[in-house]
């Protein structure tokens, strides 16, 4: 049985580990743009519609208005799996003590699967998001993850993760393996 963990996260305890979701964080792009594209989606289909309901003879600006037709289509798909990328898209943690799985869905659907020998992992620690050069008054809350370190190079998850939600995740990563020189943020509730 699932529960929540913080803010967005949810977990639950597996056999000999714990299994943790983690969704992703759309951002203010996707909200601003979604509306915006279905506008000019809906736009473009009453176009084509009221086209394809004419009659029409075989001249060049019909071929030309098949192809942006075509390339309507194209957009609409592209569309599509932007939306489900943006707004399912999630990372899931599967950790027990001898290994530590990273899982990237969409849809619910595997798409990349990394895993870590539990006991080459160290370094767990929360990434603050980072300010952009040129506005420096505005912070990205996308930019925030969890880093950690392999043998092998350094890696990261949890893109747009809380500092609340990261604090919770590494305490109860913590509960399960206790990874060398990892910390969780300190949060202080007042």
């Amino acid at each position: 049985m699932r529960d929540k963990l913080a803010g967005r996260l949810t977990w639950e305890q597996m056999p000999e580990g714990i299994r943790v979701e983690i969704p992703a964080r759309p951002g203010a792009w996707a909200y601003l743009f979604s509306p915006l594209i279905v506008l000019w989606l809906v736009l473009a289909a009453i176009r084509y519609w009221h086209l394809m309901g004419q009659p029409h003879a075989e001249d060049t600006e019909f071929k030309l208005q098949m192809i942006s037709m075509g390339i309507y289509a194209l957009g609409f798909c592209i569309f599509v799996f932007w939306l489900a990328f943006t707004f399912t898209a999630d990372t899931v943690l599967i950790l027990d003590k001898t290994e530590m799985k990273l899982q990237r869905r969409v849809l619910g659907v595997e798409l990349s699967s990394r895993s870590f020998p539990t006991n080459q992992v160290y370094q767990v620690h929360y990434i603050a998001p980072q300010r952009p050069e040129k506005r420096r008054s505005v912070v990205d809350p996308n930019t925030s993850k969890i880093r950690f370190e392999v043998d092998e190079g350094t890696h990261s998850f949890a893109r747009g993760i809380t500092e609340t939600e990261a604090c919770a995740l590494i305490l109860l990563m913590l509960t399960v393996y206790k990874f060398p020189h990892s910390y969780a943020p300190m949060i202080i509730e007042v």
